[in-house]
């Protein structure tokens, strides 16, 4: 049953599917994180800023 999945194109075809989605997901959330992150920390250092007005 592996083999014959393995031989089938349309199998390997679906499974180069789910690896490339699993690649671009995976960077999205790497991008996502990094950015809110930072937009975290910029955020910190702007009310840091305005406590140190008063």
């Amino acid at each position: 049953m592996i083999r014959r999945f393995l031989r089938a194109s349309s199998g390997l075809a679906t499974l180069e599917y789910v690896v490339g989605a699993a690649v671009i997901l995976g960077t999205l959330v790497t991008g996502l994180t990094a950015w809110n992150n930072g937009l975290v920390a910029r955020l910190q250092e702007l009310v840091a800023q305005l406590q140190g007005v008063r």
